[in-house]
């Protein structure tokens, strides 16, 4: 032990005067020459207590790790931290420095804090920490080996740990946070880079110990279709939720096409956590852009974009992928393998109150009211608010959203159910899940907008049957009459039960038109 600790020294101190200037993204000439050295940097641990859940980018996060000297520009340090706090890994020597940018370009200084110490380059996203749920439920570090032979750099999850007091593990898995992404529900994926820097382990060995350690049950391992020097899955792949996925896309005259289309196409054949197929966006990369190269931080989405005449379409692609979501473009000294993401790393909101549901799917032959379950579990343990714990939902001819409460039946203590009512007509449903718990905190899942399905009309009721009780008769009449004085008004299935004339306006003609089915006319 002292010998290895007595060769990190040695190494870090020959490192730092080796490299007085910014690290490239790649290897160093001498890195190349001592790679051997990235087995010293790692210290494995016992995992954490089981279960274990890897943390997605897209859940709740209370801050974002940088570093300064900075590569990103100030412009983001201030949007970030408008929401949440920056932890600034930052040198004793420059901490003045660091404070005097942020303050001069307009950053809310009460959401910085600086953490000290010395830093061999600012890739947060490389070499930051990993985030699980324990079986504890503590939100804890679970280290990885950075996979360049950078000591300081190395050393960043551990200061987060003790600057956070959060549990730390390490799982001496040799990587980069560049190359790994996660759903929150168990699946993994990454470029097969990581088989190459892990070669004392098999394939299945190395999956154990992301199991193990990560709680991933389902690791992809994927050929990187980039062809480039860093084989990193954020420089073409994103999930976007844990059943949505961007992948790049590009000209069929691109020398990478056919790579790239192999692998959409195994994402379009996959399934997600929930067992069902990937909805799979594609953002186009003609000259390699790197818009997958986004970070998603609670409810805004930011974009590497690079004055191309591309950009506006890659920020459609998010506005459509997630809608309600504020998707924002920064420029920056961006290039195609190293971008916004790769600079920049989420830290969760150690307590976090999660909401798990499974998206309802489109449908095609209903035969009874759409049923929403979530799981709700605080972690800051001090108790859900049923009151505050609801479903909102709407379809395309309401304005508003109606709110049913979702219900804890009892059996388990963390599943709350809630029904939207079938559709008697075709049409989009959109709807979100609300929650509070007496920490103080209150959620949305998803985190903004809403989820969407499409079902084709369920039970049907006679036209003009406006309280649909199966029956035209006076009391529709007078209901009718209501909305058009301006006494109720009417909503989604009823409203368009009384639109007769299908004008999307209730007048007199529509109060004509049952008064003749009542009738007999």
């Amino acid at each position: 032990m002292l010998l290895k600790l007595f060769i990190v020294l040695i190494f870090s101190l020959n490192f730092n005067t080796l490299c007085s200037n910014e690290l490239p993204k790649g290897f160093t000439h001498w890195e190349l020459q001592n790679r051997h050295l990235i087995d010293e940097m790692g210290n494995r641990t016992d995992p954490p207590p089981s279960p274990i859940r890897n943390i997605a980018e897209f859940e709740r996060m209370q801050g974002i790790v940088i570093r300064y000297p900075l590569g990103i520009p100030t412009s983001l340090v201030r949007e970030m931290a408008e929401d949440v706090i920056i932890y600034c890994l930052v040198s004793s020597i420059s901490q003045n420095s660091a404070y005097n940018s942020f303050n001069n370009a307009g950053v809310n200084m009460d959401n910085v804090e600086f953490i000290t110490g010395t830093t061999d380059s600012y890739w947060t996203r490389d070499y930051g920490p990993w985030w699980v749920v324990d079986g504890d439920n503590n939100v804890s570090v679970v280290d990885h080996t950075y996979n360049r032979p950078r000591p300081n750099d190395n050393q960043a999850p551990l200061k987060l740990s003790n600057h956070l007091d959060a549990p730390y593990y390490d799982s001496d898995f040799i990587t980069a946070g560049g190359n790994y992404m996660t759903d929150g529900l168990g699946i993994g994926a990454s470029s097969d880079l990581v088989y190459d820097e892990n070669d004392d382990l098999t394939v299945s060995q190395l999956h154990d110990l992301v199991e193990e350690y990560y709680g991933i049950t389902t690791y992809h391992g994927l050929p990187d279709p980039n062809n480039t020097y860093i084989d990193h899955i954020d420089c073409w792949g994103k999930f976007l939720s844990p059943n949505k996925v961007l992948i790049r896309s590009v000209q069929t005259s691109h020398a990478q096409y056919d790579e790239i289309e192999e692998t959409a196409a195994f994402f379009e054949n996959s399934l997600t956590s929930y067992g069902v197929p990937w909805e799979v966006f594609r953002v186009y990369t003609p000259n390699n852009q790197p818009y997958t190269n986004s970070t998603i931080l609670n409810e805004k989405v930011l974009v590497p974009i690079t004055n191309s005449s591309w950009d506006d379409e890659a920020l459609a692609v998010y506005e459509e992928a997630l809608p309600g979501y504020e998707i924002l473009p920064f420029t920056g000294s961006w290039e195609s393998t190293d971008a916004l993401h790769c600079r920049t790393k989420g830290v969760p909101d150690i307590e976090m109150l999660q909401i798990f549901h499974n998206p309802i799917q489109d449908v095609y032959y209903p035969n009874g009211n759409y049923v929403v379950n979530a799981e709700i579990i605080d972690l800051s343990q001090t108790g859900i608010i049923s009151a505050e714990t609801n479903l909102y939902w709407k379809n395309d001819n309401m304005t508003n959203y109606e709110m049913v409460p979702l219900v804890n039946g009892g059996f388990n203590p963390n599943i709350y159910e809630a029904e939207i009512p079938i559709s008697p007509i075709q049409t989009n449903i959109q709807y979100y899940i609300t929650s509070a718990d007496n920490s103080g905190r209150a959620e949305t899942l998803p985190l903004a907008g809403y989820y969407n399905f499409y079902t084709a009309s369920g039970v049907t009721y006679p036209e003009g049957d406006v309280n649909m009780d199966n029956l035209v008769n006076i009391v529709d009449i007078v209901t009718i009459v209501n909305h058009v004085l301006g006494q109720i008004n009417l909503e989604g299935i009823s409203l368009s039960l009384a639109d007769m004339n299908s004008d999307n306006i209730i007048n007199i003609l529509d109060i004509i038109s049952v008064v003749n089915i009542i009738l007999g006319n």
